[in-house]
């Protein structure tokens, strides 16, 4: 019952996503645990039969872990920062808990028609049904969960009703097997379409926070991005590096719009794989590209930082068979010294930019006299 295996096929998101839908309904678990402390005690009480006894107690103590885990697992479970495997640990102890239930319950289920007096076996049959819908409406989006705890709670009673006399018992049994069919199919439906509508609202979500052309976080992620860095008291000093390309309008002019857009792209993949993880690298439209640095102890990371982005700008790139050469000034400020706004930071880095460009191009601070230029780039 491995459930690595569920994931499969699945963006993490979306799996993210389906596995969270588990512990939206903690009350549910709670009503479903009272219910049957409430309908064994019952039957119990009319029937006091030693292994239905023993099959209540283990019942009992199976829907009290499943109360728990529930419980105890939710807010790691609709954390914002969860991942994939620790979405799969947090499904893995709630699959246990809803797999060993169901198999305790389908066995008392079975045992109590068995024994108990006939009036009692409408209690016991409307408490699978209720059972059997609460996995419809709270589990549908983790079928490899909800359909075997629906079977293995359901047929074993449902044996026990064909096996006892009379067209009643077969009729029962008849709507019992109905109702399993029409629930596994309504999870296998329900499971489908929320998976496309997950997947299609995560593309839309994922479209709007991204440059159409370079796939580049744009402005919308990268304030999301800095808000987020910003709220970590810890994380050390941001900085905000602005740049645009030196010489760009002439590639264009030269080449045409297409090879000015493959240009863009290949900058874009340059500055990705120039940042380290938590970093971010967005475009905010034209030639012009921002980097937000994170975890920075000292100004000197960040210097260092910016000559490495001009640097790599620097070196030829290969476009629809011409060897291209541009270049990259870069103005950076630093959160929060220069400001705590990401407007602020990004103005205070372009005025930098800006200054530096007007004497030929370079790397400057906001606040610092731009120094001369460390390399000036030429074509």
């Amino acid at each position: 019952m491995a459930s690595h295996t569920a994931s499969r096929g699945l963006p993490d998101g979306t799996y993210i996503v389906l596995v969270r839908s588990l512990y939206l309904t903690p009350l549910a678990h709670i009503m479903m645990s009272l219910a049957f402390l409430g309908v064994a005690g019952f039957v119990l009480a009319r029937s006091p039969d030693r292994l239905l006894l023993l099959l209540a107690g283990l019942g009992m103590v199976a829907r009290l872990a499943q109360t728990a885990i529930v419980l105890l697992d939710r807010k790691r479970a609709l954390r914002d920062d969860l991942d994939a495997a620790g979405a799969r640990r947090v499904e893995r102890r709630f699959a246990w808990a809803v797999t060993a239930f169901a198999l305790i319950f389908g066995a008392f289920g079975a045992r109590a028609i068995q024994v108990s007096a006939t009036e009692l076996d409408l209690l016991v049959i409307v408490l699978q049904f209720g059972y059997g819908s609460g996995l419809v409406a709270g589990q549908a989006l983790r079928p490899w969960i909800a359909i075997p705890a629906l079977l293995l709670s359901g047929i074993p009673p449902l044996i026990v009703v064909c096996l006892a006399p009379g067209l009643s018992h077969l009729a029962v049994a008849a709507l019992l097997a109905l109702f399993m069919g029409a629930a596994v199919q309504s999870i296998a439906r329900i499971y489908r379409a929320s998976v496309d509508d997950t997947n299609m609202r995560r593309l839309f979500a994922t479209l709007a926070r991204q440059d159409d052309l370079t796939g580049l976080p744009n402005r919308l992620a990268l304030r999301e991005a800095f808000e987020r860095l910003a709220s970590e008291t810890g994380a050390g000093m941001l900085a905000v590096h602005c740049l645009d390309l030196d010489r760009f309008k002439p590639v264009n002019d030269m080449y045409g719009h297409p090879a000015g857009d493959d240009l863009l792209l290949a900058v874009s993949e340059r500055l990705n794989g120039l940042i380290r993880q938590g970093d971010i690298a967005a475009r905010l439209g034209g030639d012009e590209f921002v980097i937000i640095q994170a975890g920075a102890r000292h100004r000197d990371e960040v210097e260092l930082l910016a000559r490495r982005i001009s640097r790599v700008v620097a070196e030829p790139f290969s476009i629809q068979g011409h060897q291209i050469l541009i270049g990259a000034s870069v103005g950076y400020a630093l959160f929060p010294a220069h400001g705590r706004d990401l407007d602020d930071l990004v103005g205070r880095a372009d005025e930098a930019l800006v200054a530096i460009k007007r004497d030929g191009g370079g790397i400057a601070m906001h606040g610092q006299h731009p120094p001369k230029p460390a390399r000036r780039l030429s074509a």
